[in-house]
């Protein structure tokens, strides 16, 4: 499964892509979702003749009459739906889970999926998956949770509360990335590094941009430029920042059962290639 994780902003602690890579990913993620997940507590989207967004049980039964100018695809049984008061979220039985308003946390993630981001009078907090609030409207900006764990702004830096809300690691980054493989990324005088979960710093940051870790391995770019607008790694690291191999890795997918994948060019372009643990070749579609 793909591991452009946070926001759709993508790709570790990558910088934000330009609209038209974000509108591919958005694509991308849409497709991978709904071949993923099936039709598990989901419904399937439709458009009425005037293009607004319904749903339909798998029997073709409505269940949400089209109303919404945009709709995405279910995924674990939610969906993200906008009219012209705003976004909200909606379950499977076509409840609104919150009030109308900007757009909230994806419910688009490979992550613990148990909280969702929600912004409320330009603060965020989290609800739980029946829209209950969980975590008052009170940080600058937010990321998910993962690995019981999510970063949070306050005043301009970011730290790290966990589920029960105490601020863990103080705010004192520039930027950070969710918890993966029991390492965050972090930056700090624009460089990233890793901490891990009592705020130890465990690889220094040097770093152009990063990935998460998965299985023991990270890819990272450690050349002074960015490409493919933050999307391009050329090592691999494992926990110790020891270079286990190099290469040019765009929009890397990082290790599921040993193996990872990435493509040869920017914007998708190129062969899509899998590697194993030591760089190996597997397969090039």
């Amino acid at each position: 499964m793909f591991r452009y994780m946070y926001d759709i902003s993508c790709c570790g602690a990558l910088k934000k892509h330009s609209s038209s890579m974000k509108t591919h990913l958005i694509l991308i993620f849409n497709l991978i979702f709904a071949l993923t997940f099936g039709q598990q507590e989901n419904l399937i989207k439709f458009q009425d003749d005037s293009r607004l967004n319904g749903y339909k049980n798998a029997e073709g039964e409505i269940i949400v009459k089209p109303m919404y100018k945009h709709a995405s695809v279910f995924n674990q049984g939610l969906a993200l739906v906008s009219t012209d008061a705003g976004w909200t979220i909606i379950n499977s039985k076509g409840n609104e889970l919150v009030e109308y308003g900007e757009f909230p946390g994806t419910v688009y993630s490979n992550l613990e999926y148990k909280y969702i981001r929600h912004k409320k009078n330009d603060k965020w907090g989290f609800i739980d998956r029946k829209g209950n609030l969980i975590i008052d409207y009170q940080y600058d900006e937010t990321k998910d949770f993962n690995e019981e764990m999510a970063s949070v702004q306050i005043d301009g830096k970011w730290g790290f509360i966990n589920i029960e809300n105490e601020l863990i690691i103080k705010p004192i980054f520039e930027n950070t990335q969710v918890f993966s493989d029991n390492f965050a990324a972090i930056q700090l005088n624009e460089k990233w590094g890793f901490i891990d979960k009592e705020g130890n710093q465990v690889i220094e940051p040097k770093y152009k941009s990063v990935y998460n870790f998965s299985e023991g391995l990270c890819a990272v770019n450690s050349q002074p430029f960015d490409m493919a607008n933050g999307g391009w790694a050329n090592e691999i690291i494992d926990k110790s920042g020891k270079i286990v191999f190099t290469g040019e890795f765009y929009f890397f997918n990082g290790y599921s059962n040993g193996i990872a994948d990435y493509w040869e060019g920017y914007h998708f372009s190129g062969k899509h290639i899998f590697i194993d643990r030591k760089g190996n070749v597997i397969r090039a579609e």
